[in-house]
């Protein structure tokens, strides 16, 4: 699936050190500090009007869609983006302004370099959304369909970001491009903190790359993509010119396994002011942090202290399970300039220490009503959270749940990470929680404010506390290393709701998809969509024996991509496909013309048409009254079958690659 890096991890790992992951020609490898720190652009609303309560809601509109990047000298690199760019637009919002997003997937059908189907599902990460507007993992929006989705936008001012979240293929679609940050703004840090070109946005991330630009893609046995080329903005080691006072820095980790431990090569401290859920009590001072991903802090660096002339470089001490390169203990640089300084707003001169109390860290533990235990760890092949994977939550109709606090309760969750070779930073939906203990000790400094991923690295057990408030229910957990997530390091948590129960805010059902161009249904709604690009979840697969069983294995082979043949209108799809070896067999899809609501007569064929021998018919199956399909076996073939090909009655054939984890 792209590049085979310096090291195929199966096993756990401590730390390590390797020369390069890319397999660029000298003259297209990035060197650091040739490029202008790149800022992305701030998203215009198409509208704004008032509600009838007085609150204003303004109206965006995003394109998902492929384009080329300018990342490597002299070589344009594929990418998804929001709007065609990486990182995608920043959205600024004012605390209590409400945002209608209308998210539109004009994606190819299929990743051009990866085969699996691009359909989507929106996060806002730190928002305290609705259960159908929070970017569920199984909540998909096809291509040629757009997802309207609603952010109240009422929490204290923080740094969020916007990323794809869909079912077993978050990792590469965010490695792809499908990230960007959200800004929300209130009263007490518009007074206290930098504004404007002195409030700054660095996402960083890591990338390796093919020898034509493209970007490689290499999970080491899904533990985890470590890139030798890191990326701030989307440009390999940049450089930004500051003046001789404060600046703000929202740095958000959007590299999809690695972490770092961010330090100044002055050896001087910085002061962390916000966490992921905004302002902390007081200001702390770290000379170095440790920032797992999706973590997001916001970093005062005070360059009055410097000479006109001097470079500062923001540099990398990286952390234990990370694997480390030439030159990524580097991540960018700030050349101090002789323009003249700019103190108007607020924060320019003076660094802040008391900031703002919070109810998430008004929480004491004597405040908790239960203390859960969960473990993250890997088992056999498979990453488990609380001994649940997303798989037992699919199968059980999205019913089965970690937790079932109910709504304003306050809990204690105790997360364990014993397995080693591995951190998780572990991302609770919904709630912002306070870490109150880490191994039995007080948190780290910079963590000591509110937060919505947690750091938990090898043989570490951290303590949370956290109120289940604003939304009843069904929410998500999950580890952020997104290799992790994908394979199959997911579980959910239900609020104030019997999952067994009517439930009005499903993730999946309460609000779906609509052809981009019409208007959207009444929410409450489950229509049927209208056209095939518009995946249909399955919640209760039929079990049907195979006709004949599968021939002896061969070596695993390259990949093949997904594909639709020319001039067909999507008539059969493969939306998921897996095989574990000896444990089971599932495959589901569509089979209906475009346009169409049912296709009850299609059949659908199954072969087996893994490279390096013949082709083997796997089962025949029926398409339900929505052109829906099914095929499951447990427990499966003896023998790995690795790609798949559904052909239908109506004359449509699909070809990708199964899941064999």
């Amino acid at each position: 699936m792209g590049i085979i890096g310096a090291f195929g991890l199966a096993v756990p790992l401590t730390s390590v050190n390797a020369k390069s992951a890319s397999q660029l020609a000298s003259r297209n490898m990035p060197k650091p500090y040739q490029r202008e720190l790149p800022i992305p652009e701030v998203l215009k609303p198409k509208s704004t009007v008032v509600d009838p309560d007085g609150r204003k809601r303004h109206l965006y509109q995003i394109q998902q869609k492929a384009a080329l990047a300018n990342i490597v000298p002299g070589l344009s690199t594929p990418i998804l983006g929001y709007n065609g760019t990486f990182p995608g637009p920043t959205i600024k919002v004012n605390q209590g302004e409400r945002i209608t997003l209308e998210m539109d997937n004009v994606l190819p059908l299929f990743h051009p370099q990866w085969g699996y189907r691009l359909d989507t599902s929106t996060h806002l990460h730190g928002s305290a959304s609705l259960p159908q507007f929070d970017g569920y993992a199984n909540d998909l929006t096809g291509r040629d369909y757009c997802k309207d989705y609603e952010y109240p936008n009422f929490q204290p001012a923080r740094t969020l970001w916007y990323h794809d979240h869909a079912v077993h293929n978050t990792g590469q679609s965010v490695y792809s491009g499908l990230a960007a940050q959200y800004h929300l703004h209130d009263e007490v840090e518009g007074n206290i903190l930098p504004q404007g070109k002195f409030d700054v946005p660095l996402t960083v991330s890591d990338a390796m790359f093919a020898a034509n630009g493209a970007l490689g893609y290499n999970d080491n046995t899904h533990s985890g993509l470590w890139g030798d080329v890191i990326l701030v903005n989307g440009a390999p080691w940049p450089v930004m010119k500051v003046q001789r006072r404060i600046y703000r820095f929202r740095i958000l980790n959007a590299s999809i396994a690695r972490s770092y431990r961010f330090s100044l090569s002055t050896g001087d401290a910085m002061t962390i002011v916000a966490t992921d859920g905004g302002l902390m009590p007081a200001a702390q001072q770290v000379t170095s942090w440790r920032h797992g991903g999706a973590e997001r802090y916001e970093v005062l660096i005070d360059f009055s202290m410097y000479p006109v002339g001097k470079r500062v470089e923001l540099r990398n001490l990286s952390n234990k399970n990370n694997v480390d390169y030439d030159f990524t203990n580097r991540i960018m640089a700030f050349d101090v300039t002789d323009e003249p300084v700019d103190t108007t707003g607020p924060g320019a001169r003076v660094l802040p220490t008391l900031l703002a109390p919070s109810a998430t860290m008004s929480l004491k533990a004597s405040d908790s009503v239960k203390t859960r235990r969960m473990r993250v760890k890997r088992d056999n092949d498979v990453w488990t959270i609380g001994g649940m994977t997303w798989d037992e939550v699919v199968q059980s109709g999205y019913r089965k749940v970690l937790a079932d606090p109910d709504l304003d309760d306050v809990e204690i969750w105790e997360i364990e990470n014993s397995s080693g070779g591995w951190f998780h930073p572990v991302h609770i939906h919904l709630v912002d929680f306070q870490v109150l203990s880490r191994n039995g000790q007080a948190p780290m400094a910079h963590e000591r404010g509110p937060k919505d991923v947690v750091y938990v690295g090898e043989g570490e057990t951290v303590r949370l506390v956290m109120k289940f408030e604003h939304h009843r229910g069904r929410y998500m957990i999950h580890c952020h290393n997104l290799p992790h997530e994908d394979h199959d390091m997911m579980a959910q948590f239900s609020v104030g709701l019997d999952t067994n129960d009517v439930d009005p805010n499903h993730p999946v059902e309460a609000v779906r998809p609509h052809p981009i161009g019409q208007a959207a249904p009444a929410q409450g709604t489950a229509e049927a969509p209208q056209t095939s690009t518009q995946p249909t979840e399955v919640a209760a697969p039929v079990t049907t024996t195979p006709d004949t069983a599968p021939v002896a294995p061969q070596p695993a082979p390259a990949p093949v991509p997904a594909e639709v043949p020319a001039g067909q209108k999507d008539v059969v799809t493969i939306t998921s496909s897996r095989h574990r070896l000896r444990k089971d067999m599932t495959f589901s899809g569509t089979s209906k013309y475009a346009g169409s609501t049912a296709a009850t007569s299609a059949t659908v064929v199954l072969y087996d048409v893994t490279p390096g021998r013949a082709s083997t018919r796997l089962a025949t199956v029926k398409a339900n009254s929505l052109g829906a399909w099914t095929f499951t076996v447990k427990p499966g073939p003896t023998k790995q079958v690795t790609v798949v090909k559904a052909q239908s009655s109506l004359g449509g054939t699909a070809t990708t690659n199964v899941r064999t984890s």
